[in-house]
This record gives C-alpha cells, sequence and structure tokens, in this order.
C-alpha cells in the first residue's frame, strides 16, 4: 500500500525527470496537492467555543406595609408608587394594609418571607422600622416621612429615609388660595396636630401672607385621619367665620373639609395626591406630594445597589418637582376647565406661582421649616 509519503516522492522524481527531458514544470506542479488534512486547516474559518449564557438576576423581592387605603391621598400615593415598580421594574411584590397594632406583625412576616426591601409608610413606623432594621442587619429597609437613627443619633447602615418639604410645596399653594380669595380669609384643616402637619400649615399661612400680608386664617385640628365628619365640622365652622378657601391635610378626613367647602359655595386645596376631581369646580388645585415617586425611585435604588444595604437621607422639595401645585408638578389644572369664566385669572396665576417657586428654589425666598432643628 503506498502512504501519503511515499505518492509525494513519487510525483517529485517524475518532476524531476519530465524537468530533464525539457518538459514543462508548471503543467506538473499543478498536480502536486497538499496533504487533506492541512488542506482543510487552511480552508476552515476559527472555531471558538459560544460564551456561557449569564444566570438571569432574581427579582427584587420587596415588601410594603400600609395603613388603610382608600385616602385617595397619602397611603392610595405610596400603593401606586410600589404598583408601578411591580409593573415596571419586574420586582416581586407584597404589600400589607394593616392597623398600627398589627404593623409589628407585618414586618415580621416579611422578614419571614424573605424580603430583600422592606418598606415602611408615615412616621409612625420609625421605632418599628429601627427594631427591625437592628435585628436584620442583612435586609434592607426604608421609611417615609421620618429619618431613623439609633440611641446615639446615628444612622442605621441598612435603613433608607425619605423626608419632604411639605411647606415648600404648601407656601406655593397658600399663595394661590389667598390670590383667589374674595374674602381676605382663608383656612386649614390639619389631621393630626404633629410637627409634619404643622409643616403644612406653617408654609400655607406664609404662603397666603406673601400674596396678601392682610389676610387672615381659620384652623382646627381632627385628631384623626380617617374622620370625615370632624373634617367637615371644622370646614363648615371656619366658613362661617368667613373663609372661602380651606386647605386640608388630613388624610380620608379631609374629604368632608370639602364637602362644606362644596355645600357652602366655596373652595378647597386637596393634598398628597391630586384630589382636584373629588369636588368638580370646587377644587382649586392640590398640594402635591410625591410620595409614589419616591417609593417607586427608592426600590430602583434597591436594585441598583445589587444586594448591598446602604444608608441616605433624600429631601424631595419644589426643586425635585415632588410637591408644590398640581398646576405646576403634573401640568394639570382642572379647576381653570371647570370655570372657563376665570380662565385668564387663573392663567395669569399660573404664571405668578411659577415665579414665586423659582424664588424658593433659588433661596431668595426661605420658608420656615417648624421641623428643622437649631
Amino acid at each position: 500500500m503506498i502512504t501519503k509519503k511515499k505518492s509525494v516522492f513519487v510525483l517529485l522524481s517524475l518532476m524531476l525527470i519530465l524537468s530533464a527531458c525539457g518538459g514543462s514544470s508548471e503543467s506538473t506542479t499543478e498536480e502536486v496537492a497538499e496533504p487533506a488534512a492541512e488542506q482543510e486547516t487552511l480552508d476552515s474559518p476559527a472555531t471558538t467555543a459560544a460564551p456561557a449564557e449569564e444566570p438571569e438576576a432574581e427579582a427584587l423581592k420587596v415588601g410594603i406595609v400600609l395603613g388603610a387605603l382608600g385616602d385617595r391621598s397619602f397611603m392610595d400615593s405610596a400603593k401606586r408608587g410600589f404598583d408601578q415598580a411591580l409593573a415596571e421594574l419586574g420586582i416581586d411584590g407584597d404589600f400589607i394594609e394593616a392597623e398600627e397594632s398589627e404593623r409589628a406583625a407585618a414586618y415580621q412576616n416579611l422578614i419571614a418571607d424573605g424580603k430583600e426591601l422592606i418598606i415602611g409608610i408615615s412616621f409612625s413606623e420609625a421605632e418599628r422600622i429601627k427594631e427591625a432594621a437592628l435585628a436584620n442587619p442583612d435586609i434592607q429597609f426604608a421609611i417615609v416621612d421620618m429619618v431613623v437613627t439609633d440611641d446615639d443619633g446615628n444612622l442605621l447602615p441598612n435603613v433608607a429615609n425619605i423626608i419632604f418639604k411639605e411647606h415648600e410645596g404648601s407656601f406655593e399653594v397658600g399663595y394661590i388660595a389667598a390670590k383667589l380669595s374674595k374674602t381676605g380669609k382663608v383656612a386649614f384643616m390639619g389631621g393630626m396636630d404633629v410637627p409634619i402637619i404643622r409643616k403644612f400649615q406653617t408654609g400655607w399661612e406664609e404662603g397666603a401672607r406673601y400674596a396678601n400680608p392682610d389676610v387672615e386664617f381659620c384652623a382646627g385640628y381632627a385628631g384623626s385621619w380617617g374622620d370625615p365628619a370632624k373634617g367637615k365640622e371644622i370646614g363648615l365652622s371656619c366658613f362661617e367665620q368667613g373663609a372661602d378657601v380651606i386647605f386640608a391635610a388630613g388624610g380620608a378626613t379631609g374629604d368632608g373639609a370639602y364637602e362644606a367647602a362644596a355645600e357652602t359655595g366655596n373652595y378647597a386645596v386637596g393634598v398628597d395626591s391630586n384630589q382636584d376631581y373629588i369636588q368638580p369646580g370646587t377644587m382649586i388645585t392640590s398640594m402635591m406630594k410625591g410620595v409614589d415617586k419616591s417609593v417607586y425611585k427608592v426600590i430602583q435604588d434597591t436594585i441598583a445597589a445589587n444586594g448591598q444595604v446602604f444608608s441616605s437621607i433624600d429631601s424631595y422639595g419644589l426643586a425635585e418637582n415632588f410637591v408644590g401645585s398640581t398646576w405646576l408638578v403634573d401640568g394639570t389644572n382642572l379647576f381653570k376647565e371647570q370655570n372657563p369664566d376665570m380662565a385668564a385669572e387663573i392663567d395669569a396665576l399660573v404664571e405668578e406661582v411659577a415665579e414665586v417657586r423659582a424664588k424658593i428654589v433659588s433661596g431668595e425666598i426661605v420658608v420656615t421649616d417648624v421641623t428643622a432643628g437649631g
């Protein structure tokens, strides 16, 4: 049997003989073939192994503890932000709607369920968040409307603290109310008499006074976030005293104040969510507070942290467009649509409010924050 090496040797010998006899080497050379194995190596492209697919990241497990839903205000806003994160960020989320006495157990249930981010809504959750965060240092926590610290006043390493400059947004709507008031007297109705609601009231009164130095005020506190009857009682009382616009910062209690305004032909300003639709023609605007935006953002931040806990204080105000009149925050103006005879007046007022906002953001106007230390 003739091997490949022997075949090449025979061909070379024939070439030498033909050369010596005057034959053409060109035609003979074409008959010389490279070994098949070598030819395949030259003609075939280099092959590489396909890269291994990276494992798909697991969805962030998020839990949120809420108070009573259906207030069309603060708690509903928090739930709205959570729902948006569920739809857009691909999280694995659960919410618990609980009475205050049930919330400690709610946090423990979320911890036991393996949640990686647990969010508490309201300043009232501070001690419960603190206790849970200290006991579970590997879990990320967040709280809205409070800054949680340890017993020495230090931030906890696994708590994101979210607060708002409600006084700035309240200044904005107070300015609007005083400009539109025909009696020169405006009213404020608070839910619970707590520092954060005093921020609303102080900003409201300073904004109204900036618009009209001679403005007068009426105010009352209901002692509840869920007592519309008491809210209505306070509203009616203030309207009887000559007020013609009321700002309610009291969750579902505010519904009663809005009802009082509608029944007496006066006006109202909503709070936290866009409540301009609640009493058509009565609601001038709402003092937006982006609880929904803040819940969504802290979930984004936790995803970006990629499993690492973090500590932060995020404070949102006019500069971030998280607080203020619906007219500027989301660009809606249902009041103008329902009162076309006031359109020119309202359009001019929108421009004024934008100028006021710019002065607050720049620091030319400083609104009092009654919760600031020092």
